[in-house]
C-alpha cells in the first residue's frame, strides 16, 4: 500500500522520501529549525517595535500618574497644616498663631524649649511659626516638608541639631500669609493701639488676629506653596516660611511669574503647572492658578478690590 501511494509522487518528491528513509540520521526538524529561526528574528523585531510603542505610551502616563499622586500628597499635607493651625487657635481661645513675633515660646520635638543659644538664635527660631505649630503635629515636622523637599529635612536631621532647628523653621514647603493673617512684626504687625498723639493707630488692626474676625474665610489664603532664593548644594530650596501678598502699601509682585525668580510673585511657587496649593481660613485646600492669586481678596479679609492696598496716613 505504501509503495502504491509513493508511485504517484513526483520524482523530486520520491528522491526526498528515499533519502529520508535511507538516512535515518537526517532530521527534517533541521529544515524546520531554519525556518523557525527566521521567523523568530522577524518576530523579535516586531516585539521590539511594540515594546517601544508601549514605552512611548506608558512612560508619559506613569509620569502623569506620579505627578497626580504628588499633587494629591501636597494637598493632603496642606490640609493637615490647616487643621493644626485651627487647633492652635482653638487652644488659644480663638487667637491665631502669629507668623513672626519675638517673645513667644517654641519647643523641640521632645517638648523642651528651644535654647536661646541655638544655631541662628533660639529667639529667631521661636519667632517663626513652624516650631510653635509643631506640637500640633506631635513634634513631627514632616507634614511641613512634602515630596522631594522631605529629603532636605532628612538631611537636616542627620546633621547638626541646632542647624536642623534653624533651617526647619525657615524653609517649610508652605508659607504663611502672615502679613494679613496672624500678624508679622516684620510686616507692620503688632503696632501699638494708639499713636503718640493719643489717636488710634491706623495700622493697629489691619490683619486678622482671631478666628471670629474672618468675614470671608472661604477666600482668604493662610498657607501657600512657597519657595526661596536660598540654595543648598547649588539647588534652590522649594520652600519658605513667609509669603508676600501682591499688594501691601504698593505692588509687591512682578508683571509675570518667573519660575527662576522666587520674589517675582512673593515667594509663591506654582508647583503644579500654573497652580500653587492654597489652604484657606475655612480649612479648604485646592490648587489655584498663580494669576488668580493676584487678586488681593484672596489675601486680605477686608479687601474689596483686586488691587486693594493699605493707605497709611
Amino acid at each position: 500500500m505504501t509503495v502504491h501511494q509513493t508511485a504517484y509522487l513526483s520524482p523530486h518528491r520520491l528522491k526526498i522520501c528515499h533519502e529520508d528513509i535511507g538516512n535515518p540520521s537526517r532530521d527534517l526538524s533541521a529544515v524546520r529549525a531554519s525556518t523557525s529561526r527566521a521567523f523568530t528574528a522577524t518576530e523579535l523585531l516586531v516585539v521590539i517595535g511594540l515594546v517601544a510603542i508601549l514605552a512611548a505610551l506608558l512612560i508619559p502616563a506613569a509620569a502623569t500618574a506620579h505627578r497626580a499622586a504628588a499633587r494629591a500628597s501636597e494637598l493632603s499635607a496642606a490640609r493637615q497644616v490647616t487643621q493644626a493651625w485651627t487647633a492652635y487657635a482653638i487652644d488659644q481661645q480663638g487667637q491665631l498663631i502669629p507668623g513672626f513675633k519675638h517673645g513667644l515660646p517654641a519647643f523641640e520635638p521632645d517638648g523642651t524649649p528651644i535654647p536661646i543659644n541655638s544655631y541662628g538664635g533660639g529667639a529667631t527660631i521661636a519667632a517663626r511659626w513652624p516650631w510653635r505649630l509643631a506640637p500640633y503635629f506631635a513634634g513631627d515636622m514632616r507634614a511641613l516638608y512634602v515630596g522631594d523637599h522631605g529629603e532636605f529635612l532628612s538631611r537636616l536631621g542627620g546633621g547638626d541639631h541646632g542647624e536642623m532647628l534653624y533651617f526647619a523653621s525657615l524653609y517649610p514647603s508652605f508659607a504663611m500669609n502672615s502679613t494679613w493673617v496672624g500678624g508679622d512684626s516684620e510686616r507692620m504687625g503688632f503696632q501699638p493701639h494708639t499713636l503718640p498723639s493719643g489717636a488710634p493707630h491706623p495700622l493697629a488692626r489691619f490683619y486678622i488676629s482671631r478666628l471670629a474676625q474672618f468675614t470671608h474665610p472661604q477666600r482668604v489664603s493662610v498657607f501657600v506653596s512657597s519657595r526661596t532664593a536660598a540654595t543648598v548644594d547649588g539647588q534652590t530650596l522649594p520652600g519658605y516660611f513667609r509669603v508676600e501678598s501682591p499688594w501691601l502699601v504698593q505692588s509687591q509682585w512682578g508683571a509675570r511669574y518667573d519660575p527662576d525668580d522666587p520674589v517675582s510673585c512673593g515667594n509663591v511657587r506654582a508647583r503644579w503647572g500654573d497652580e500653587a496649593v492654597v489652604a484657606t481660613a475655612d480649612g479648604a485646600v485646592e490648587g489655584i492658578a498663580i494669576e488668580s492669586l493676584r487678586d488681593m481678596r484672596r489675601w486680605a479679609d477686608q479687601a474689596d478690590t483686586v488691587d486693594f492696598r493699605l493707605t497709611p496716613p
